[in-house]
């Protein structure tokens, strides 16, 4: 046996709980508190009980497995126990007044007596079957009591038995690095502290007073004995000091002797009920299907004992591999689209013939669990993937049971296969029997509606996605260079956000989980959808004059007319061909002016716009007629101090922040992403107040807006493809970044953040040319 098992692990008997009962081997136990209803007729293979004391919850099925087997016994049953123990028994218990002395009874049809005592010593190792040597070590109880180093090869568990504090117990675990294992008593809760001390049990404020005297950190503690109305109180207690509820024993569990893990039977029914819908839960709560589908897997197998588990789904006819596990071999993978080591296996054969040779097809197409002892002893189904696997893995696979994965509308919608229950305690494979069928399909039923809905979620989301990028799409139709500016400025957002997550200095209390990332994600997508609203003429205006189209030409137009008029005045001798000159040369310099002016890619200084206004007052009468240069809205649109848009086309395109506002705000958005419209349509308000569309200052702008404004504002000044302006390069850009932070139109902290970090160069060499691309000169140390 690779481990101990713990036929019963409580301190007292209820509805689903045994009294203390340890199975070393295949023939001798420690205590005899659950021996007949948990061994069945494996009980008649018991021949030694080493006992930790004589009270009755430790005892009591020595009597009944000699009343029970008496004529099936082949050897005495020999009761080992401290000197006090066994006097005990043979006055109280075997003494023809309580229960017969089996000690005068010979075995059937034998001179052997049916019950031996055998009475042993403290610190005296005694060597048991299969390699296991037993040395009973001094226990602090209310009558003689030993507990018993478990000792097999280079490992051991020290099993405490009934204990009080005792100093003796922590010394040889800190002298013996062979003991990997503490499986220590905690009856009773904190609040009956005195009924534990007055008993000699320990309680978890006890045992954290113990475990001082503790010199290791490589020990595993696990914990027995807890009296079944305490389990609540005691469980939570312990976890308050660190040791929790996996930590605590059940009948039925396993530890094993070489890594002291734990091996839950879950043989309870109620038990594995109570498991399945904690599992279910815990399967509800999760997002990443690649996790989820591992979930499935792992807990099937621990609810089964199965050392492997595979996912299949279905899809296009075919079952695709998903999920690969193999515990003893370290397997552990998730299959991809791209991994063409594992195939798909066709559901169907050619002429639409359903394929019946492969088990987990056969499954997928009938809906039908399939339980096989041994693979390599069937015909019925092909199994040659399975013998290839084990081949180059140099594994032997056995039994296998199959089960569809059938959701709430009976559609199948993927098979879940597992490899070899294990019989962890002679390392074998056995057969799955059929609690394992139900428990597994049970658990497969709320896998599959878990996917299904999992499925339908991360579909209505993508489609949600794509909702919003086709605005994109839209409004490329209008406006390329908009739809160009979106792309890159979702990209450095969520540049900026993961940063944020890696960050272990600034930000390191700030982290974004991955729906909070999408939230932003969205928010970004959508940030300039009220530009939908604004008309093309504007949101296109490459020069100061544009309207349905550049009237620059209009003005050239004007200008050659008046060429012509100064001409025909010539031609008349009404003016000579000086005074012609003259005039020809101020019209082609008004109209290298008004040509400049129009460009609005530099500042347009004061005597710029007086000599626009100039121009606009001068006038020419040729034949009573009077004509003008420039128009007052033509002028008025020339003397645009900054870019190309007046004030009041500048209002329309600022009202696009709140257009995306009403328009979001009209969009039913789940509640994990229900700051969407607040993110996106506050990313043009400033820290300082100053901003649009509402104004909002300081900690009214969320964190999330504060990283839109700061990439909107840095793609608009590095961006090349704005029909209005050139672009900056990234030292001219990261100025007028900082000075923005200094005025506090920006988050400071974030903006020096952005500079620290880098990001700010890691952004330009993927999206700007290498000229633009200079040095930066900007001190950013007094953004603190």
């Amino acid at each position: 046996m690779k481990g101990i098992k713990f036929l019963g692990a409580q301190g007292s008997v209820g509805v689903d709980s045994s009294t203390t009962c340890i199975q070393i081997t295949k023939h001798t136990l420690i205590d005899a508190g659950n021996i007949i209803s948990s061994l069945g007729e494996e009980a008649k293979y018991i021949d030694n009980i080493f006992l930790t004391h004589s009270h009755l919850d430790h005892i009591i099925d020595c009597s009944f497995l000699l009343d029970n087997l008496y004529t099936k016994r082949k050897k005495p049953l020999k009761l080992y126990g401290l000197s006090e123990t066994i006097e005990a028994l043979k006055a109280h218990i075997f003494n023809n007044t309580i229960w017969p002395d089996f000690s005068k009874f010979n075995i059937k049809n034998s001179s052997l007596p049916s019950l031996e005592f055998v009475k042993i010593k403290l610190n005296e190792k005694y060597k048991i079957e299969d390699g296991v040597y037993l040395t009973p070590i001094e226990a602090t109880h209310t009558i003689p009591c030993c507990g018993y180093i478990i000792e097999k090869g280079e490992n051991a568990i020290l099993f405490s038995a009934d204990t009080y504090k005792n100093k003796k117990l922590w010394k040889k675990i800190n002298t013996n690095d062979k003991i990997k294992t503490l499986v220590i008593d905690v009856s009773f809760s904190n609040t009956d502290a005195h009924i534990a001390s007055e008993s000699k049990h320990l309680c978890p404020r006890f045992l954290k007073e113990e475990l001082l005297n503790l010199k290791r950190d490589n020990l595993n503690i696990y914990i027995n004995h807890i009296k079944p109305p305490s389990k609540d109180d005691v469980t939570r207690e312990l976890a308050e000091i660190g040791i929790f509820e996996n930590n605590i024993l059940n009948d039925g569990d396993i530890i094993l002797y070489k890594n002291g893990k734990k091996i839950d039977s879950h043989s309870n029914l109620e038990k594995k009920i109570v498991k399945l819908n904690n599992i279910g839960a815990a399967l509800s709560q999760q997002e990443n299907i690649d996790s989820f589908l591992q979930t499935i897997v792992t807990e099937a197998k621990n609810l089964t004992q199965a050392d492997g588990g595979t996912i299949y789904l279905v899809k296009d006819r075919k079952l695709k591999f998903k999920i690969i596990q193999t515990d003893s071999l370290g397997i552990d993978k998730i299959i991809t689209d791209l991994d063409d080591t594992w195939p798909d296996i066709p559901m169907y054969q050619e002429k639409d013939m359903p394929n019946k040779k492969m088990v987990a097809t056969l499954c997928a197409l009938t809906g039908k669990t399939i339980n096989i002892s041994d693979v390599y002893d069937t015909n019925l189904f092909s199994f040659e993937g399975t013998k290839k696997f084990d081949k180059s893995n140099n594994y032997r696979s056995k039994s296998m049971l199959v089960i569809p994965l059938k959701n709430h509308e009976s559609k199948i919608i993927g098979v879940l296969q597992l490899i070899n229950k294990m019989d962890f305690l002679h390392n074998k494979a056995i057969n799955f029997n059929k609690k394992d069928e139900d428990t597994a399909l049970s658990l497969a039923s709320q896998a599959a509606i878990t996917i299904t809905n999992t499925q339908l979620i991360k579909g209505l989301e993508d489609l949600l996605e794509a909702f919003l990028r086709s605005i994109i799409f839209t409004i490329s139709k209008k406006s390329k260079y908009t739809a160009e500016h979106i792309e890159r400025m979702v990209q450095l957002s969520i540049m900026i956000t993961e940063a944020i997550n890696e960050d272990k200095e600034k930000y390191k209390d700030k982290n974004f989980n991955s729906e909070e990332i999408k939230e932003i994600n969205f928010s970004a997508l959508v940030h300039d959808i009220g530009k939908l609203a604004t008309p093309e003429h504007i949101i296109n205006k490459s020069t100061k004059l544009e309207k349905i189209y550049d009237r620059i030409k209009t003005i050239e137009l004007r200008i050659e007319i008046i060429k012509k008029e100064f001409e025909i005045l010539l031609l008349k001798n009404e003016i000579n061909q000086q005074q012609f000159e003259e005039e020809i040369q101020k019209l082609e310099r008004y109209t290298k002016i008004i040509q400049k002016s129009n460009k609005g890619s530099e500042y347009f200084h004061d005597k710029d716009v007086e000599l626009i206004n100039a121009i606009r007052k001068t006038k020419y009468m040729f034949d009573d007629k009077e004509y003008h240069i420039l128009t007052e809205d033509e002028a008025y649109n020339l003397c645009v101090k900054k870019g190309t848009v007046t004030e009041k086309e500048r209002q329309v395109i600022n009202d696009h922040a709140q257009i995306s506002i009403d328009v979001l705000n009209r969009l039913p958005f789940p509640d994990k992403y229900k700051n969407v419209p607040q993110i996106a349509g506050n990313h043009h308000e400033k820290i300082n107040g100053t901003g649009y569309p509402k104004g909002l200052k300081g900690d009214e702008i969320s964190f999330e807006a504060r990283i839109l404004a700061i990439a909107d504002i840095f793609e608009a000044l590095t961006s090349s493809d704005r029909p209005y302006k050139r672009a900056n390069p990234l030292s001219t850009s990261m100025a007028i970044l900082h000075n923005m932070a200094k005025n506090n139109d920006l988050d400071k902290g974030l903006v020096k953040f952005f500079y620290d970090s880098g990001l700010y160069m890691k952004y330009a060499k993927k999206f700007l040319p290498a000229k633009s691309i200079d040095k930066i000169h900007t001190n950013f140390n007094d953004l603190e």
